[in-house]
């Protein structure tokens, strides 16, 4: 039976993840804190005779080396944890840097340690970018630019597994600078997963603020397709770094997604206008993802906007009584 360590296993991408993988027949073990809103629920859907959690700090080196140490060996490390908010990461930039950039120096030097023949993928994000000034999708040959605290964390965690992935340390590492991913299990809050949080509140009859003019365009991938990629990535043992997100054909911006939104449920939205736009908030991203075909990747996104916010929909209608209880903003 293979085994894989998913860090962040609470956490929206992580739990879908875990339990694709469950599925699958994988042995999983489990790495979070379980700071996020929502993860406690998660795991609690994962816990069964293949999944094991270790409820950790990932900042903690000597937790982190002796975790792997006693873990030993493992086929894949998915590292998807991370503090998630640009604007968490201006309020508290020494809990965005120890969470995102020492944790995963701690990760990846703990796997060069302990297993090193094992495939390794980062979640990065489309903020190592920085402040694109661009209205063209986002190739591989974009330079890395961060801009906020959170953009540069993420990338140094990047950095380092891709320095780790080059021939003088040897490993097999790869980072996808992942767009908006959007779905099922998704407990969306205002300051990340803008789709969920703007489809909860909706339903909740809650205000929501627009930021800046509401014409940014993002492309949404929904998270099963993220995880069909990912599956593919370590079966592959794909190596490098690349933006991943819908694509061209699955971007709106921020107005369009809450008239699909209101279509879907009916309902209308109260909603605040504010003229300032956020810090790091980028006019324009979506991800060129032609990238997969000279890498012999076999994926793209199969399910477009509209479908993929409907199926959303239908899981948080079912789960409104939990998302109250786990997030108090709502």
């Amino acid at each position: 039976m293979k085994t894989v360590i998913v860090t962040g296993a609470g956490g929206f991408i992580g739990m879908n993840l875990c339990k694709r993988l469950l599925d699958m027949g994988y042995k999983v073990i489990g790495v979070d804190n379980l700071s996020r809103v929502g993860s406690e629920r998660n795991i609690e859907e994962l816990l069964g005779t293949n999944f094991t959690l270790y409820r950790i700090d990932l900042s903690s080196a000597i937790k982190v080396d002796d975790l792997f140490k006693n873990i030993g060996s493992v086929d894949a490390v998915f590292h998807l944890a991370a503090q998630v908010a640009v604007t968490t990461s201006y309020i508290n930039r020494k809990i965005d840097f120890l969470d995102n950039a020492y944790a995963s120096f701690n990760i990846i030097e703990s796997i060069k340690q302990y297993s090193p023949d094992a495939y390794c993928l980062y979640a990065s994000t489309n903020k190592v970018y920085g402040h694109l000034k661009v209205e063209k999708p986002v190739d591989i040959t974009f330079p890395l630019n961060p801009y906020t605290p959170y953009g540069v964390s993420k990338a140094v965690g990047e950095m380092y597994f891709t320095e780790y992935g080059r021939k003088e340390i040897g490993l097999s590492t790869c980072s996808l600078r992942q767009s908006c991913i959007y779905g099922h299990h998704q407990y969306g809050v205002e300051d990340q997963g803008w789709i969920a949080w703007f489809s909860i509140a909706n339903l909740l009859k809650r205000p929501i603020t627009i930021y800046g003019d509401g014409a940014q365009v993002r492309d949404l991938l929904f998270i099963d397709d993220l995880i069909d990629l990912y599956l593919e990535c370590m079966d592959k043992r794909l190596t490098g770094v690349y933006p991943v997100g819908g694509g061209d054909n699955n971007s709106i911006n921020l107005l369009e997604g809450l008239e699909i939104i209101r279509t879907i449920t009916g309902k209308n939205f109260t909603v605040t206008k504010d003229a300032k736009f956020r810090p790091g908030d980028q006019p324009y991203f979506v991800a060129n993802i032609d990238w997969v075909k000279s890498k012999n990747i076999n994926w793209q996104p199969k399910i477009n906007v509209q479908n993929g916010i409907k199926i959303m929909i239908d899981w948080i209608i079912e789960n409104l009584s939990t998302i109250r209880k786990v997030n108090t903003t709502c």
